[in-house]
């Protein structure tokens, strides 16, 4: 079973999305901060990460081409927020839970 850790300060959607990670099949963890993501990291293993930028600083925004190079990463964010990732690491607002989860199983497969 996959490790997925579900990163986001707006806790509606990381709990809507850990359910539906959890009912493909996934082992979903939630954190608000990326911070709080990669201390958990550090103690255990991960598989793939899901980033919501609502809400999100610019520190974490930097972080993200680093933290890319280190396991799969999966970017939520609006449509016109720059990010410096490949395009099928990112899924533009509006999003449905269902696609991501689909996102990431096709990165598993």
């Amino acid at each position: 079973m996959q490790t997925v850790l579900v990163v986001g300060r707006d806790w509606k959607f990381r709990a809507l999305l850990r359910a539906q990670l959890r009912e493909e099949g996934f082992e979903a963890l939630g954190f608000e901060t990326l911070e709080e993501a990669t201390d958990a990291m550090a103690n255990s293993t991960a598989d793939a990460i899901v980033l919501d930028t609502t809400d999100a600083r610019a520190a974490e925004l930097a972080q993200l081409p680093a933290l890319s190079q280190k396991l799969p990463l999966l970017v939520v964010a609006p449509a016109g927020l720059p990010l410096s990732l490949p395009a099928d690491q990112i899924l533009r607002r509006p999003v449905q839970l269902g696609q991501v989860a689909a996102a990431l199983a096709s990165r598993f497969q």
